[in-house]
């Protein structure tokens, strides 16, 4: 007979192959139309579709108001009465797109007077070949990034036709938007967007604060002008342009402003501007073609053939790969588009098979041990033969524990102020069995963070568990980790353990404090102590081929005797040439060194990005305040790109002494400053 224990790992191993080996479902596609389809409302197809589907809506007109919560292609076709109509029985936004990677295509929008037609909340959507009209704004995007807003025409919006708010990163392309009180509209936080080959034709053609969005075509472009084969970069057409064209290349000679207003940008006297204005509207511009390769942008899926009629496809544009200033990095076309390559694929099943076998493994051990264990307890004096022994799980921590005292600080944490309860239940009961006295700390980035002691030596940790254990978040967080454990210095927050068994966790020593929670100004002694350790740190690991790039005080903790360890090393990159031959935005801007606020103009990121940031980091110790400021992040960069620092010593006399070197340190070009953690240690 075949024992109980071998026969569930037997039935365990055979469900896994089962699970592992079931093709994963095709996406479908739908049909609406007003008559004789599968659905006559769009969002009730929305609703009953999966992520990955397309819904092909026929002519008609559709009076409801759409939300796509869910990646789906929405593609209006024209069946024999136009394209279809949407327009909303109320006064609400016509569509709203709430998730990632949606495509909606060949859509009138129209009679949305008090709110929006489109409004876009997410990134990575495709927006092309819409009409839009008699709207407040046409196309809104609110915080939106990565996303593709082409071949619309829009016209008669209240407000604007097109308008970006807190939106980076999103390229608008051959657009036509006319007829509306503003053609479009940018606020200052709206950074990186690539803006050309549009016609603007409005009462008011752009009202722009954004500093860092571009206006014309980052590549130059061939193409066919009256005639004439030209090469060149390409703008935009604005109705009000009244530059002239001597070589007859459709492009003007002068630039169009924009805008220029010091108050709301990153430089003072710095104009934006078109520089390669259109002459003529787009259309007049034949067999454009990019004269370089690039970055492909995401190119509409071919619409299918539906009662005979064929739609056409929109030919892609090219855009070399270039470096937003202020924004995240630039996704491949693979990413863009949401194509894995089959290696992808092939790595990830071979390493849901690896885990399968890993946990048949386990159970299998456990059940070895369990029936090992039952023989010697039947077999016991001590223990009756009939008495059953039962695992029982470890008891859950009372939620009666308390936070910590507002002082306390652990690595890379911020405090969030939640109920007590569900502060607990971020912790997984698999990890109860090897820590006690667990207590929530906070949030850190991409992990909840807890203090607790480890059992099998009580020692107190910190212990990071990720907010969610979806792929992007787990690489993210192994990423961070990569660098970090393999640091090994005083000065710096040592890993003590990392492991995706039983759940994906990451354990370091926990520090109590920080330097963000001490008042300032210190003693100018005291300060010199600190600096110095936090650079024996940095100078450690820039031998290890290590930069941190955000060393700022939440980021520095402190032990009971006050030696100050510099965690959260999320930031940090490997000094390859690979990596000094790149930017990838993100830091804590008051700390920030000017080839962080703009790598075009300060060169990249490198050791003394750290010795700025440590220099600011001093400043502040000696003087309580760090040494550029302002009321909007516009001013803030301004300062650190443009101003000089106050010297410390008018505001803390004892500071004369080290005066120099701080302001050393905060040089705006890196060749000024000391060029390696050595050289400050020696100074």
């Amino acid at each position: 007979m075949i024992p109980i224990q071998r026969l569930i790992c037997y039935i365990v191993v055979i469900t896994l192959i089962s699970i592992i080996s079931i093709p994963a479902a095709d996406a479908s596609e739908y049909t609406v139309a007003p008559t004789g389809a599968e659905y006559t409302s769009i969002q009730e197809a929305i609703n009953q579709s999966i992520p990955g589907d397309t819904i092909l809506v026929n002519s008609g007109t559709y009076r409801e108001n759409l939300l796509l919560d869910k990646k789906i292609n929405l593609i209006g076709i024209d069946s024999g009465g136009g394209a279809p109509i949407i327009d909303p029985a109320n006064k609400r936004n016509a569509m709203e797109i709430l998730a990632d990677g949606c495509r909606v295509e060949g859509f009138t929008f129209q009679n949305i007077e008090l709110l929006n037609g489109i409004l876009v909340k997410s990134r990575e959507n495709t927006i092309g070949r819409n009409t839009v009209l008699n709207t407040a704004k046409g196309i809104l995007l609110q915080s939106a990034m990565n996303n593709t807003i082409y071949g619309n025409n829009i016209t008669n919006s209240s407000e604007s036709g097109i308008a970006l708010e807190s939106s980076n990163d999103n390229l608008i392309e051959e657009n036509i938007v006319s007829k509306n009180s503003i053609g479009i509209e940018l606020d200052k936080y709206s950074l990186s967007n690539h803006i050309f080959r549009n016609n603007f034709d409005n009462t008011e053609n752009v009202i722009s604060k954004s500093a860092t969005s571009v206006w014309s075509s980052p590549d130059q472009f061939t193409y066919t002008y009256l005639g004439n084969n030209k090469q060149s970069y390409m703008g935009n057409y604005w109705s009000n342009y009244r530059g002239k064209d001597k070589n007859g290349d459709g492009i003007g000679d002068s630039s169009y402003i924009i805008g220029a207003n010091p108050n709301e940008i990153l430089e003072f006297n710095q104009t934006i501007n078109d520089a390669f204005p259109l002459m003529d509207p787009f259309p007049y511009y034949h067999d454009v073609v990019p004269s370089k390769g690039g970055i492909t942008t995401a190119q509409p899926m071919p619409l299918p053939t539906f009662l005979g009629i064929s739609q056409v496809s929109r030919t892609p544009t090219t855009i070399p790969e270039t470096t937003p200033i202020l924004s995240s990095t630039p996704q491949t076309s693979a990413e863009k588009t949401g194509i894995r390559p089959p290696t992808d694929v092939l790595v990830g099943e071979l390493i849901v098979l690896l885990l399968a076998i890993e946990v048949v493994l386990i159970i299998f051990r456990y059940l070895k041990h369990q029936e090992s264990r039952q023989e010697v307890l039947s077999n016991s004096q001590e223990t009756p033969p009939q008495q059953k022994i039962s695992r029982t799980s470890p008891p859950r921590i009372s939620p009666a524990a308390t936070l910590p005292e507002t002082g306390a600080a652990v690595p890379g944490a911020s405090r969030t102020y939640t109920s007590i309860a569900e502060q607990m239940s971020y912790f997984p009961n698999e990890l109860e069995n090897k820590y006690t006295e667990i207590k929530y700390i906070g949030r850190g980035g991409i992990a909840w963070v807890f203090s607790a002691r480890r059992k099998s030596d009580s020692v107190m940790v910190a212990v990071k568990i990720p907010i969610s254990f979806d792929e992007i978040t787990g690489k993210s967080f192994l990423n961070e980790i990569a660098a970090w454990e393999t640091l090994r210095h005083p000065n710096i927050v040592k890993v003590t353990a990392l492991n995706i068994l039983p759940v994906l966790f990451v354990e370091m020593e926990y520090v109590p404090d920080s330097l963000e929670a001490i008042e300032k100004p210190i003693p100018v002694w005291k300060a010199v102590h600190l600096i110095r350790s936090i650079a024996d740190g940095l100078k450690y690991a820039h031998e290890q081929g290590f930069i941190h790039r955000d060393i700022k005080p939440h980021n520095i903790l402190l032990d009971k005797d006050f030696v100050p360890k510099i965690t959260d090393w999320g930031m940090s990159k490997v000094l390859t040439n690979e990596v000094k031959n790149s930017s990838i935005a993100g830091f804590s801007l008051s700390y920030a060194a000017p080839e962080q606020v703009s790598p075009s103009e300060f060169g990249r990121t490198d050791e003394r990005t750290d010795i700025y940031q440590l220099g600011v980091v001093f400043y502040e110790l000696v003087t309580g305040s760090v040494p550029f400021g302002g009321e909007s992040i516009v001013e803030v960069g301004n300062a650190i790109m443009r101003v000089q620092p106050i010297p410390p010593s008018e505001f803390n006399s004892d500071a004369a002494i080290v005066e120099k070197i701080i302001l050393k340190c905060l040089e705006k070009d890196p060749a000024k400053r000391f060029q390696s953690t050595s050289e400050f240690l020696d100074a």
